[in-house]
C-alpha cells in the first residue's frame, strides 16, 4: 500500500461525511416527490371560504365523508357533500380564535400529507386521492396510532365531521329530534 501522508482517519471521515450527504440527498429526492403531490379537489366550495383555503375544504370534505352518516345508514340520510359539513366547518372555524383555525389548518395538511401518510399506512397517496378503503385505513391509524397527537387529530376530525352532520336540518327527522325550540322573543 501507498503511503500517502493523509491519516486514515481523516478518509474515512470524508468518506462517512460524503456517504451522510448522499443519503440525506436520496432522501430529499425521494421525499419531495410525495411531499408535493397535490390535494384532489373534487367539488369547489357551495359558498365562499372564510378561513380555508379551496385545498383544505377538499381535505375536510374528503374526511367528513369518510365520517357521514357513518356506518348502517340507509339511502335516506344525507350525504357529508349534500350536507356542506366542509362549509359549515369553515365557517365555524372562522369565528374561533385565529391559533385554533390555524392549528386546524397544520392538522388537514398533516392528514393530508403523503410523505406522512406513507409509514402509517404503506401507501404514498395524499388522502383525498386515496380509495375510500385506503381512506378508512389512514383514519384507523390516526384513530389507534401511539402518538397522542395523531390520536388527538383523529378526534377533533371526527367530532368535527359529526357536528357539522348532525347539527343539520335535514337530519333531525332521522334521529328522532324535533328541531330547535321557538324561543318567544321579547319586545324589540
Amino acid at each position: 500500500m501507498l503511503d500517502t501522508g493523509v491519516p486514515v482517519s481523516a478518509d474515512r471521515r470524508r468518506l462517512l461525511k460524503r456517504g451522510l450527504l448522499g443519503g440525506a440527498l436520496l432522501f430529499v429526492g425521494g421525499a419531495l416527490p410525495l411531499a408535493l403531490r397535490s390535494t384532489l379537489v373534487r367539488r369547489k366550495p357551495v359558498r365562499g371560504l372564510k378561513l380555508l383555503s379551496v385545498e383544505e375544504h377538499a381535505i375536510f370534505a374528503a374526511v367528513a365523508a369518510r365520517f357521514a352518516p357513518g356506518d348502517g345508514a340507509g339511502p335516506a340520510w344525507p350525504t357529508a357533500d349534500a350536507l356542506d359539513c366542509a362549509g359549515k366547518v369553515d365557517a365555524l372555524m372562522a369565528t374561533a380564535l385565529p391559533s385554533v383555525g390555524n392549528e386546524l389548518r397544520q392538522l388537514l395538511h398533516l392528514f393530508e400529507s403523503a410523505l406522512f401518510g406513507l409509514p402509517l399506512t404503506g401507501k404514498p397517496t395524499p388522502f383525498t386521492r386515496c380509495a375510500p378503503a385506503d381512506q378508512d385505513a389512514r383514519l384507523e391509524a390516526w384513530r389507534h396510532s401511539r402518538v397522542a397527537l395523531l390520536r388527538s387529530g383523529y378526534q377533533a376530525l371526527k367530532r368535527l365531521a359529526h357536528a357539522t352532520s348532525y347539527s343539520s336540518p335535514e337530519v333531525y327527522a332521522l334521529v328522532g329530534y324535533a328541531g330547535p325550540p321557538d324561543v318567544p322573543r321579547g319586545p324589540a
